[in-house]
């Protein structure tokens, strides 16, 4: 028999950041988007950096991730990420400042004391951060 809802909780190293019963959820895989319905296959999936979305009765939650590992059952999916922020807990200006100083680290990438892989994840995040603030 197929459950109802999910019963979802997103956690991050330091605290609890969401848990519902919501009706899907659709994550980024780092093979790309996945969706996440009542009866879902048991699964381990690596995250990305991304968006994630919860859908319960037709409103729509985001959150930024940084990636992390998401735990699958037919009635349950428990996300374990770095890093999670609800949409309209985004700071924006933080977001942009953290965006310009990735930037300019990567123009500078010729200085040895840039870790190029670091500035461009640290500049992934902060697009994506921006992006999902868009949503508000």
């Amino acid at each position: 028999m197929i459950p109802e809802h999910l019963s979802v909780e997103i956690v991050t190293p330091t605290s609890q950041i969401f848990e519902s019963e919501v009706d899907y959820l659709r994550a980024p895989g780092i093979d790309g988007l996945f969706g996440v319905m009542p009866g879902h296959v048991p699964s381990v999936i690596a995250l990305d950096i991304g968006e994630i979305a919860v859908e319960q009765t037709g409103d729509r939650k985001y959150l930024a991730t940084s990636g992390g590992y998401a735990e699958i059952h037919s009635d349950q999916v428990t996300l374990i990420v770095e890093t999670a922020e609800r949409v309209e807990e985004i700071d924006l200006e933080r977001a942009k400042s953290a965006e310009q100083r990735a930037r300019e680290r990567l123009e500078h990438k010729r200085d040895q004391t840039v870790d190029e892989a670091r500035a461009k994840a640290a500049l992934h995040r902060a697009a994506n951060r921006i992006r999902i603030a868009g949503r508000r």
